[in-house]
Formats: structure tokens, sequence, C-alpha cells
């Protein structure tokens, strides 16, 4: 599983998780003080004669102080665990307002929010959620990729087939090189060029075709020497679409 942070917070209260594929741990707490007692308790902070506006107003600042020690946590988990996506996580509808005191880097590796209470939480239901927003965050992707394929394919951002595919790659065109799993096709590498071919024919005029038992792991290595990114297809939809290879390209 992507190694994940998980803060499941209320207005008092937030709990922190490290998950990865070893399982789930917790790391340390944070609890705030804020105002106790209800609203007209002439014992209770004043609240009565401050008016339930004032009480409110209150709660407001409390909340909003909370907030900003759960951010400012984050950034510090960041800071040490960079490589980390985050999940927010919160009872009723709150969980999407920490984002506005989150700092942009934090910010930047939030993948959803959930609904958790970190009174009322276990192990388990940590995972449960982590896995959930992981899923759907791969599905957007995902979705996101095949329609980018196939608008590209009437404009020429974007190629399908092991053949076009290499001719792009060997170009330097390919920003995304999408692989359809389960896909273990031969070919061969041009001795003068260089370049990755799916059949000895295509080295007409280049030299030798040395034979490569992987193209498609030849394919990805070059992708990625060349700064672009692979992504090996795991919805049917996705996967369906791609002849083998296909690649979303930087310029035409």
């Amino acid at each position: 599983m992507t190694p994940l942070i998980v803060a499941v917070f209320d207005r008092l209260h937030a709990r922190f998780f490290d998950i990865d594929d070893a399982g789930v741990r917790e790391l340390d707490c944070l609890a705030s003080r804020g105002m106790r007692g209800g609203k007209f308790h002439s014992d209770r902070q004043g609240s009565p004669g401050w008016g339930e506006r004032g009480y409110q107003q209150r709660v407001r600042e409390d909340t909003k102080r909370h907030l900003v020690a759960v951010a400012r946590r984050l950034a510090a988990l960041e800071r040490r665990r960079p490589i980390r996506d985050l999940l927010l996580a919160a009872p009723g509808g709150i969980a999407g307002t920490i984002k506005s005191v989150l700092p942009p880097a934090v910010a930047a590796r939030v993948i959803g929010t959930a609904r958790l209470n970190p009174t009322e939480l276990t192990h388990a239901a940590v995972h449960r959620a982590a896995r959930a927003s992981v899923g759907r965050r791969e599905r957007d992707a995902e979705a996101a990729l095949l329609r980018e394929l196939q608008d590209g394919l009437g404009t020429g951002k974007s190629v399908n087939g092991v053949r076009e595919t290499l001719r792009a790659l060997a170009k330097g065109q390919v920003h995304t090189l999408l692989v359809r799993p389960g896909l273990l096709p031969e070919g061969f590498r041009c001795a003068a060029s260089g370049r990755l071919v799916p059949s000895r024919a295509d080295c007409r005029g280049e030299g030798d075709a040395v034979p490569v038992l992987d193209l498609v792991g030849a394919a990805s290595e070059e992708a990625v020497r060349q700064r672009g990114t692979v992504v090996t297809a795991r919805s049917t939809a996705l996967a369906r679409e791609i002849d083998g290879l296909a690649a979303l390209l930087r310029f035409q």
C-alpha cells in the first residue's frame, strides 16, 4: 500500500497514523484545551454574561486554534516523512476545513477526506478508510488518464500501440508511458541508433537488431531516464483501451 499519514481530528482532539505495507502505527496524539460545560451556566467560564453569540464565537476561536495546532503537527510530520501522502478524517463534514490553514507543501499531499471520530476509533477502521481513499484516488487518476488518451488520439497529443509508442519514445516525446498489465513481449534494440523496436525489420538502416527479452521493462527504463512517468493500468477500462503500450506526449 502507498505510504500514507492519516490525521483523525475533531474540535479538541487529533490522532495521527502512519500506514504502509507493514501495517498501521499510531504516532503521538494531540489534545487542545477548549471550552468546557454548557452554554447557560454561570459557573462555567461566564457563558451567560457573553450570551450565546459570544459563546459560539469562543467555540469558533478554540476550534481555529486547534486546527492550526493540527496543521503544525502535520507540517512537522511532512518534513520527517516527505514521501507520505495525507488523508484527513473527522466526524461530520469538518475534515475539509483544515485545508485553509495547511502549509502548501502539506496541502499538496492531501489525497482526500473521510468521516472518522478520533475518540471512537480502531486501527482496523483507519486502515479501511486509508485503503478506500487510495482506491478512489487511483480510480480517479486512471479515469483522467483514459480521457486524456482518448482525447489526445484525435489531436496528436497521444499515441496508442507498441510501434507508435516506441517511435515517440525514441524522439523524447513521451510524458506518460501507459502499460497494459500482463504484456511480456520480446523486441529489439537497433545497434546504431539505440532505438527500441518490436521487430527486426524496424531496424533497417539502423544497424543490427539486438534482441531485448523484456521490451516493456526496457521501454519503462527509457521513459524514466527521460524524466517521464510510467503507469501500469489497474482499471479494466484503461487496460482495455491500451494496445500493449500507449503514451501521452510532451509535444507533437
